[in-house]
């Protein structure tokens, strides 16, 4: 669903499904609310968007785009676009700031109605960042330059199975907090989009052989473990999908390393 030019705004100006980029005992707060735009480009289409996208990209920066935004592409030709929200209402504000930089483009000659006319397509979500289900037991949250690679789960529950899917969640916690390996995660519950009841998984490593390597070594001690704890979690699922991608450092703006 598109509306005029500040949803156009919209559809290239925000990057996916992440928090602030800091330790947590460096940020009094971490972000919990997101708004997210996912992009879609047909493969003949790619190189003209990257082109362009290109192009505003260095027009935000131009006119100091003052929006946290952190960008993602997946493994097929989709975009993450997500920026960190106070509540519903501050949708409001994060329109207008996008309107005002789209009339600066505009005047460069960048009209983002024309450029980006046909080559992508897009769907929206709010998601909400599950502190008391994510786990980072050093205290490390968030998106850094040196953990690019990322994994997400796609989850959608069961109806009303939310509370019993969170109790094997922590069972898994206290699992790892009763070992020495461990790992970290972070799980958003979807409030607006599609496909709810959804929970997002998220899993980041400096690149895919560090992660598949880890999960192996886990998986070499303790395969029982995680069958039995898998096994009580799937009953509480309807579907899963999984998507790999990258964090796209250049294409965010206003991100700590």
């Amino acid at each position: 669903m598109r509306k005029s030019t500040l949803l156009i705004a919209l559809c290239i100006l925000f990057a996916g499904f992440v928090s602030f980029s800091s330790r947590a005992q460096e940020t009094p707060a971490m972000p919990e609310i997101f708004f997210v735009m996912e992009e879609f480009v047909a493969p003949s289409d790619l190189q003209a968007f990257i082109e362009t996208q290109q192009k505003a990209v260095d027009l935000w920066k131009k006119h100091e785009l003052d929006i946290p935004l952190f960008t993602y592409r997946t493994a097929v030709n989709s975009f993450y676009w997500v920026v960190p929200i106070e509540n519903m209402g501050s949708i409001d504000g994060v329109f207008q700031k996008a309107g005002d930089v789209v009339a600066k483009m505009k005047a460069d000659g960048f009209d983002a109605d024309k450029e980006f006319r046909d080559l992508s397509t897009s769907r929206q979500t709010v998601i909400h960042w599950m502190k008391d289900l994510s786990y980072h037991p050093n205290g490390n949250m968030g998106q850094t330059n040196d953990n690019r690679y990322c994994e997400w789960t796609f989850v959608s529950l069961r109806a009303g199975h939310e509370k019993a899917a969170a109790d094997v969640v922590k069972k898994y916690i206290d699992f790892y907090n009763s070992i020495e390996e461990t790992d970290e995660w972070d799980i958003y519950s979807v409030v607006m989009g599609y496909d709810t009841p959804m929970w997002i998984l998220m899993f980041r490593a400096e690149n895919a052989l560090t992660m598949r390597e880890h999960e192996k070594m886990l998986n070499d001690k303790y395969q029982d473990t995680y069958r039995k704890l898998w096994m009580e979690f799937s009953t509480h699922v309807r579907k899963y999908e999984d998507q790999k991608g990258w964090f796209l450092p250049n294409w965010s703006l206003n991100v700590s390393e």
